[in-house]
């Protein structure tokens, strides 16, 4: 029984050496001379030895090395941030009520007019009190917007030639549009006055920025306006003659209104400029080509 003993102490205080050794532990040769020459008790003797006696006042080895590196382990989260890092559709859907709460209540200091989405879904969500809060909130944007539109377009009543005042006012109606949580009326009685608030900027300043003109033609579309569309589509070509945007929300309208002829004029009339397509116009071409209704390839 004793020899059995004395050959699994051998084993282990050799074990114990290499890995002393492979550790570059300082003194890992003396440490194995003794467990061997002392069997049993040269575990006491090594214990005595090399135990670090503790000093009074003695801060610990991970503070000491504090001025190195920021240590992180024991931080507690910082809430605010660590409701940033995940989006707050998934924070609504996967977390428990708790975090729900927090997440809206987060949400709700911001600009929350550009989360409408997040606030749709809190709406519906089975915990009464992210829905409550979800439901004010939801009210006080409705009451903010309605406020908002009130004023501007009092204002342009005053000042008929208030350009940027009407930048302003298309940009709230823009806003009330997009929120997805109103009703299908109030949501087109909204696109109809964004729609005609983007022709008067249109016809105030014709050669404004591209981008109304798209919002012009996009918002006409959505509408099944393509008169309209497309008339805003042909000035939009006039004012600006050498932009791919141009020629791209004209042959948009064409491919809604099935104007093969139309549409493939443009194509060809591209072709033969000096307009050179950017990768994201090149794929959609490519889909609409594509797509069923014109099965050509440029």
């Amino acid at each position: 029984m004793l020899v059995k003993g004395l050959i699994v102490y051998y084993i282990l205080a050799l074990l114990y050496g290499i890995g002393l050794y492979l550790l570059r532990r300082k003194g890992a040769a003396f440490q194995t001379m003794i467990l061997i020459s002392c069997p049993f008790l040269g575990i006491l003797i090594i214990l005595f030895m090399f135990k670090k006696p503790k000093q009074s006042g003695e801060l610990p080895e991970w503070q000491l090395r504090h001025e190195e590196y920021e240590d992180i382990s024991l931080q507690a989260p910082n809430p605010e941030v660590e409701m940033n890092v995940i989006p707050f559709l998934d924070a609504l859907t996967l977390n428990d009520n708790t975090i729900k709460r927090k997440t809206l209540i987060s949400l709700l200091k911001k600009e929350f007019l550009q989360q409408s989405e997040a606030l749709a879904l809190a709406l519906k969500s089975e915990d009464t009190e992210t829905a409550h809060y979800a439901a004010t909130a939801l009210q006080q944007a409705k009451s903010q917007l309605i406020k908002e539109l009130k004023f501007l377009e009092k204002k342009l009543l005053e000042d008929n030639i208030g350009h940027e005042t009407l930048k302003q006012y298309i940009n709230i109606l823009k806003q009330s549009v997009q929120m997805e949580f109103l009703d299908q009326r109030t949501r087109k009685k909204y696109m109809y006055l964004y729609s005609e608030a983007l022709s008067q900027l249109l016809a105030l300043k014709p050669s404004n920025s591209s981008y109304y003109y798209n919002e012009k033609i996009a918002i006409a579309l959505e509408l099944m306006e393509f008169e309209e569309a497309q008339k805003t589509a042909e000035t939009f070509l006039e004012q600006f003659p050498h932009a791919e945007d141009a020629y791209f929300a004209a042959m948009d309208v064409h491919f809604h209104m099935q104007n093969r002829e139309a549409f493939f004029q443009l194509v060809n009339t591209i072709r033969s400029s000096s307009i050179r397509l950017s990768p994201e116009r090149l794929n959609q071409l490519r889909y609409w080509l594509q797509g069923g209704l014109y099965e050509q390839k440029i």
